[in-house]
């Protein structure tokens, strides 16, 4: 699925550098133990050494799938040097649906951030640095909540906001991959082509169903992209 850029005209706005694409593994989560691990083999067989990590601790609102019983492969993740964030609370919506937080009341929002940071916390000892929303779907008025609740960046469609700057980045696509055979980024190929900047997030089952790695290899070995996690290209960019 690819996103379209907004208007970049807000103050304190900029946008990302060309040739850079600001990379997350999305959905780790005990269930995905294996899936994560052979994923980071993956891309580190590609040379890309930079990317966010994002964590939903109560996965699909099941304890199973929390990291509660599973304090090493929290042990693992921190022992990668990656920046680990969080990316939801559950993931999923009162409905089902898997974006917790598009249409979500602002104190439920609020709720649902310090519940998750609590829980992240009580795994990996210390707080997230930034906030995902599942599919970077959510109202502009979460970059509020995210900032009372004390994260340094949040992500909203192509819009990552540097909180304690009061700075925006912007990039003019965000593609995200499903976990599922036939995935196709064709939307964005001309923007891609052009070498402008993108966001780009993965599913730990890719490496298994669909072709996400090669078009990794080529963005990076065809195109010249830089890759690169959202703390990293932050603190690069103070």
């Amino acid at each position: 699925m690819a996103g379209k850029g907004q208007d970049s005209s807000h103050k304190g706005t900029r946008a990302v550098a060309d040739g850079t694409i600001l990379l997350s593994l999305h959905d780790v989560n005990p269930t995905m133990e294996d899936d994560v691990i052979k994923s980071y083999d993956r891309l580190t067989d590609l040379g890309i050494g930079s990317f966010t990590l994002l964590v939903t601790p109560l996965y699909e609102l099941k304890r199973s799938n929390s990291f509660e019983k599973h304090d090493l492969f929290a042990e693992y993740l921190q022992s990668l040097n990656l920046e680990v964030s969080l990316h939801g609370y559950s993931h999923v919506a009162k409905s089902g649906a898997p974006d917790e937080f598009r249409r979500i009341p602002q104190d439920r929002a609020i709720s649902r951030l310090k519940s998750g940071v609590s829980l992240f916390k009580k795994s990996f000892g210390q707080k997230p640095f930034g906030f995902v929303p599942p599919s970077w779907a959510a109202p502009r008025r979460i970059v509020d909540a995210v900032r009372d609740v004390g994260f340094n960046y949040c992500v909203v469609g192509n819009s990552l906001y540097h909180l304690p700057e009061s700075r925006i980045f912007e990039t003019a696509e965000y593609l995200i991959s499903q976990g599922v055979k036939g995935e196709s980024f064709i939307e964005a190929q001309m923007e891609i082509e052009l070498g402008g900047p993108l966001q780009m997030g993965i599913h730990p089952l890719d490496y298994k169903v669909n072709s996400v790695f090669k078009i990794l290899e080529d963005l990076k070995d065809r195109l010249g992209y830089r890759f690169v996690g959202y703390r990293d290209y932050l603190l690069a960019h103070d």
